[in-house]
């Protein structure tokens, strides 16, 4: 019988360095020979070995923890990033997290996997960054297949259309997995609070991804600093200084060269990161449910229970159990400055009101009241439920807009608590309607927002000077 060929000579102390690159071809072996409908994907089986390794971990964290302990930037393209121009136009940046979801790919996977990208070059140029772009579907984002190379030219920056015919093998390699990542991450909130139809993304050598909306109508009001570019980063992620500057600096250098609307009178730009609303939570006494989501959750008096819509004592009583409350919301905290994404109104609801058939208009309450004593809580697993606090001028001003547009899409604002059937608990809606923030800061100014003629041409760019 011959000896398997197998090497034996591994260390004896019950732990020992592991490649992560070795542990992926592994795992490519185990695929090969997987077979049936139950075939998990690459991705699933790395994370479960990252959770084994170092529980609490997937795969992209675990591979970016290593690069950190490990990687220098020797051979990567740093060096022929440009400096930003201190006398540009200044257009605001923000950091903005991208919520983990179970199935998907994460943004730490996505960078680590493009990094070899920017030590290479293209056609004898420098390769420093990587333009993708992410367009609107019905309700969902889809990576576009074509992707641009940001060089660096003797200096100076330029862009190059990444055909696949003229590259080398490695780099078409290297777009095309990143195309694929970026298609299973879900970055369709990002999308819709952009106020846009598409995205363009930019990686470099640097541990965080770019978006830089893409305005194909009218653009939003430079003052609203959420809507400019967003340094993406996974949820609880932090950046480092360094990964920051860098990447800063190469968008301020390749925004005027995207070919961008709102670039094209531009001859430099200067992104800087502008801070939101910080220091504005207070640890509160409140024990959230279990299965709290993004989806509004109703309480049930006669039960004592949280529950999702599907209940009969919320039918019997007329609740409108797929509310709109999520978005006055969301455009309310994001003109004050607050961009937590994890936000979550605390309300006591009122019944819709009853409706004749006959009557084919909707009344102007027809989505039913809510309490005007609410409470607006942040809640993140294994942190203490928070409560928004807020000074008088800004509180007051919150009030308004979150009131009056809820007013405008058709809840009233009760007065008697005894009127309210259930409390209810309404994530932010992160699938923002930018398009209503001229409005909503219309309305926190005077305007009347029972007024729909004037919201329009305000939403118009038409009527703004009517507000007060």
């Amino acid at each position: 019988m011959s000896k398997m060929n197998m090497n034996t000579d591994v260390p004896s102390a019950e732990t020992f360095p592991v490649e992560l690159d070795r542990l992926s071809k592994g795992v490519d072996r185990i695929l090969e020979r997987w077979r049936g409908e139950d075939r998990p994907t690459k991705l699933t089986l790395l994370n479960d070995l990252a959770a084994a390794i170092c529980p609490g971990s997937n795969w992209g964290a675990l591979k970016a923890r290593q690069s950190k302990r490990t990687r220098l930037p020797v051979g990567l393209n740093i060096g022929f990033i440009p400096p930003v121009d201190r006398n540009a136009i200044e257009r605001p940046a923000r950091l903005a997290e991208v919520k983990n979801t179970d199935n998907g790919i994460d943004l730490a996977y996505l960078v680590e996997e493009i990094r070899p990208l920017f030590g290479m070059q293209h056609a004898g140029d420098p390769i420093i960054g990587l333009e993708l772009s992410v367009v609107e579907g019905n309700g969902y984002s889809e990576a576009s297949i074509y992707a641009k190379l940001i060089l660096n030219r003797g200096g100076a920056l330029r862009i190059a259309e990444a055909f696949a015919s003229d590259l080398e093998p490695v780099v078409a390699q290297l777009i095309y997995d990143v195309i694929q990542n970026l298609n299973s991450i879900e970055l369709y909130p990002v999308l819709a609070q952009s106020a846009c139809q598409a995205l363009r993304i930019v990686v470099g050598p640097f541990d965080c991804v770019l978006s830089i909306p893409e305005f194909y109508g009218r653009a939003p009001d430079d003052g609203y600093a959420s809507q400019g570019v967003r340094v993406l980063l996974d949820e609880g992620d932090t950046p480092s200084v360094t990964d920051l500057d860098l990447a800063l600096r190469l968008a301020s250098a390749a925004a005027p060269h995207l070919e961008q609307k709102q670039f094209a009178e531009v001859g430099s730009v200067r992104f800087r990161l502008s801070q939101p609303l910080m220091q504005v939570w207070n640890t509160v006494e409140f024990s959230p449910p279990d299965s709290l989501d993004d989806r509004p959750m109703f309480w049930i008096p006669d039960g004592e229970y949280w529950t999702h819509e599907s209940d009969d004592y919320l039918l019997d009583k007329n609740i409108w159990t797929h509310s709109a409350l999520g978005e006055p919301l969301d455009l309310a905290l994001a003109l004050i400055n607050i961009d937590d994404p994890d936000v979550y109104l605390k309300v006591s609801l009122s019944p819709m009101p009853k409706r004749s058939k006959r009557s084919g208009r909707l009344q102007v309450n027809w989505r039913g009241g809510f309490y005007r004593d609410f409470q607006i809580l942040r809640i993140r697993e294994g942190e203490p439920v928070q409560e928004l606090r807020l000074d008088d001028q800004t509180k007051e001003r919150f009030e308004r807009g979150f009131i009056g547009w809820a007013v405008h899409e058709g809840h009233e604002v009760v007065e008697d608590k005894a009127r309210t059937r259930t409390e209810a608990l309404i994530p932010r809606d992160l699938r923002r309607a930018s398009q209503h923030l001229s409005q909503v800061d219309a309305i926190m100014n005077g305007a009347d927002p029972t007024d729909k003629e004037l919201l329009r041409r305000i939403r118009e760019g038409k009527g703004g000077e009517q507000a007060g």
